[in-house]
């Protein structure tokens, strides 16, 4: 039976295989096919990878038919077992959010197997019996199994051609009958984290993927620090020529510069908005095929969209080795709101790209005459002729992501030393506003506010030039954006429309709360003037990171505005305080997660718990640390964070920068009152607080306060609440004299529910505070 089996499923003739192309080895993937002679009783079969361990214990296993040689998946039904630990804090929490245990360790009945991997597949081969019922199982499963084939077929076409690649392997279980429901268990050589665990839930009408862990493997068990990777493909240049085409059409030709940080990769998979049709691919100017959108859905959509082209190359790629793919697409990618602005939809995936990293950019676009088009890069050159305009711009130095704006702007400019901002804004807003506004007779015209605008970018530049590190390009162009949300790219920033409008004309549409005024009309475009640096001129190196970007962009610009507005710093920390307070019904938003959980805190749980946590509890983390060392300079000055910020910025490698980074940056200029445990470090900080989710509360109790000579003796305890057992947190304590003054003492360490402490206070202390600035975040 076995030698049987090997005939028919297991093999192809070499002419069978050599005649396949990647198109048709994709939609072979796609449509697997099963037969009665591939239906086998299992028993006692353990798949281990790594951290991930699997035993099919007693049932029976129907095999899809091989495709080019390797039998790429499975069904099985009986009796199974999982078992993962993940190795860190951050993970065993996120872990037991979903499932109440900080490991994985679950009985199942049904698993639908998707696989590269042929010592799998002789795993799997050594547990066979013969089978009873064949055709029964056949007729009950493998509809099912098939309908789920096609969210894994990208991936296994992609470690399928990576034949130069030894380690290329693919791994998907989706398990059933648990007690936890259905869920996915991934295991990807080819992706950045190589292991994690997601299950699809659906709420009120909305899907959920929701991440419960997800990790590289051979990590250190403990250890928060994820090695660097970077794309394994990634593009050093783009050429691009548009012809842009109000209010919907682009059609472009993109030539992009790729380069394998490893051999042995065929499939060059690149992002581009669904709304955009490849017409044609060429790698090196011949003709390659190619892969749009086909069939990418369930788990493999939810799990990262379906905006992909994949290129597959004639021959795999060499390490270093630069190669230019250029392809042709168009599509209506651009929106019109009315007000002559368009919404340039799909920001990120207009053009092709394996990917964020810093490359060169050469764009030229074609618009018509009447129109203003503005994008990143420096403006080299313009000519009109027949009602048309052809634009040429070109980076100054690598960025790392291209985009462009289109409207009927009047504009403005202004200078700080040798950088240029103008701002772009038209005589309208979108006519979703505009009819709000109509209605309490009222008609906004942004164009008004340009100078204002241009002004407000010039004081962020001035104000960051001289605290970080000169504006990293030669101008910048701040162009109206019709939409609620703002955007920050190399040089250019979208503006909201609503960041135009009077306080009159925000009001009209709902705008009444104190904080969103203070952002509409101050924060938002200092914030985006800030990303210039964090997230412009260095980007984060993984999801995990991406709340340094957006955390120290909001908090280099409160810094700005506290020094004419510190009310308005006050009431920006008390709105993202309040938020992470807000009760759910799984808890308060806070408990989503840690910061480095990235785009995961969107989850069924917490299904708003993003932005409160990355950006309010991210701007908490830089308030912290900022105050930390602020109060032990003894100055009141904050030189210290800015040089730690300057150090982050010129030593980011690639560009890019990780948490890491910022720990090694922040320990450069940690004073010795800020050493815990006699070292010079801040793993407590991190450990605790950036890959931790609390928001404690604190009292002091049992305070005795003796004179001693010229000073005071004081003792007590702090009690900790909300807060894990070994959360560690730096706490300011003060002393108020006669008159009601405050002083910093010093820094007391709660690292237990219950800390007792000693301390000595300057003569005349009459009492003692805990952190009465309010500079850590707590209940």
């Amino acid at each position: 039976m076995f030698t049987a089996f090997n005939v028919v499923a297991g093999a192809q003739s070499t002419a069978a295989r050599a005649s396949a192309s990647p198109t048709e080895l994709y939609r072979q993937l796609l449509s697997p096919v099963f037969k009665v002679e591939d239906v086998y009783h299992l028993r006692q079969v353990a798949i281990d990878r790594e951290d991930l361990h699997v035993v099919l214990v007693d049932g029976t296993i129907a095999l899809m038919q091989a495709v080019d040689g390797h039998v790429t998946g499975a069904f099985f039904e009986g009796e199974g077992e999982i078992l993962l630990v993940p190795p860190n804090r951050a993970e065993r929490t996120s872990l037991a959010l979903f499932t109440s245990s900080g490991a994985l360790d679950q009985k199942f009945q049904t698993a639908y197997l998707r696989f590269f991997d042929d010592r799998l597949f002789a795993e799997l081969r050594s547990g066979f019996r013969p089978a009873e019922n064949q055709k029964e199982f056949l007729e009950k499963w493998q509809e099912p199994a098939r309908s789920l084939a096609s969210g894994d077929s990208l991936s296994l076409l992609q470690a399928m051609t990576a034949s130069g690649d030894a380690s290329s392997r693919y791994l998907h279980l989706r398990l059933g009958g648990t007690a936890l429901g259905v869920f996915d268990v991934f295991y990807d050589t080819h992706a950045p984290e190589q292991m994690s665990i997601a299950q699809a839930v659906s709420e009120k009408d909305t899907t959920y993927y929701n991440i419960w862990t997800s990790f590289p493997t051979g990590l250190a068990k403990g250890a928060n620090d994820l090695p660097r990777h970077g794309l394994p493909i990634y593009a050093s240049d783009f050429r691009i020529v548009t012809k842009v085409s109000p209010p919907t059409n682009l059609e472009a030709e993109a030539e992009i510069t790729v380069v394998a940080r490893r051999s042995g990769q065929r499939m060059v998979p690149l992002e581009l908005s669904r709304y955009l049709k490849v017409s044609e691919a060429k790698m090196e100017g011949e003709p390659v095929p190619y892969i749009q959108n086909e069939a990418i859905d369930g788990s493999d959509l939810a799990r990262r969209g379906n905006d992909i082209v994949a290129v597959v190359l004639p021959a795999a790629l060499q390490q270093g080795r630069p190669t230019k793919l250029t392809l042709k697409y168009s599509g209506p990618v651009m929106f019109d709101t009315g007000g002559e602005v368009l919404y340039v939809g799909e920001r990120g995936t207009w053009y092709p790209s394996p990917g964020v990293s810093f490359a060169n950019y050469d764009l030229t676009f074609e618009c018509p005459e009447d129109w203003s088009l503005v994008a990143t890069g420096k403006k080299v050159s313009a000519t009109a002729e027949n009602g048309r305009q052809i634009i040429h711009f070109v980076s100054e130095k690598p960025i790392s992501r291209a985009g462009f704006n289109l409207g009927r702007f009047e504009t403005a400019n202004a200078a700080v030393g040798a950088v240029v901002v103008e701002s772009y804004a038209a005589k309208n807003v979108e006519q979703r506003i505009a009819r709000a506004e109509a209605g309490a007779g009222l008609h906004p015209d942004p164009a008004k506010q340009v100078q204002k605008i241009a002004g407000q970018a010039v004081n962020t530049v001035q104000f960051l030039s001289r605290q970080l590190d000169a504006f990293p390009y030669s101008h910048l162009e701040v162009a109206q954006l019709p939409a609620l949300l703002s955007q920050s790219w190399p040089g250019l920033i979208y503006l909201s429309s609503m960041a135009f409008l009077t306080p009159e004309e925000r009001r009209a549409v709902g705008i009444r709360d104190p904080y969103a005024e203070f952002l509409m009309s101050d924060l938002m475009l200092a914030h985006e003037t800030a990303h210039q640096w964090w997230g412009d001129a260095v980007d984060w190196e993984s999801y995990r990171d991406q709340w340094i970007v957006e955390a120290l962009a909001n908090y280099c610009a409160l810094l700005m505005l506290e020094r004419d507005n510190p009310q308005g710093m006050k009431l920006a920390m008390e709105h993202y305080r309040k938020q992470l307070l807000q009760e759910s019904a799984n808890g308060i938003l806070s408990d989503a997660g840690p910061v480095t959980l990235g785009s995961r805190l969107t989850s069924s749980r917490f299904p708003n718990a993003y932005d409160p946590v990355l950006y309010g509890r991210g701007t908490w983390l830089c308030h912290m640390l900022r105050s930390m060392l602020r109060q032990t300079g003894g100055d009141s000055s904050d030189a210290l964070f800015f040089a730690a910020l300057r150090s982050l910025l010129t030593k980011a490698p690639n560009g890019k920068i990780s948490t890491a980074d910022l720990q090694q940056a922040m320990e450069q200029v940690l004073p010795k009152s800020l050493t815990y445990e006699g070292k010079k470090s801040l793993d407590w900080f991190f450990d605790s607080w950036i890959n931790g989710a609390a928001v404690p509360e604190f009292t002091l109790e049992n305070v005795h306060m003796e004179p001693s000579g010229a000073k005071v003796k004081v003792s007590g305890v702090i009690h900790e609440n909300h807060a894990p057992k070994d959360l560690i947190t730096a706490l300011p304590v003060y002393a108020v004299d006669k008159d009601g003054h405050s002083s910093f003492i010093e820094f007391v360490f709660a690292d237990e529910p219950r800390t007792e402490f000693q301390l000595v206070a300057p003569a005349g202390a009459k009492q003692i505070l805990l952190d009465p600035e309010n500079t850590v975040l707590k209940r």
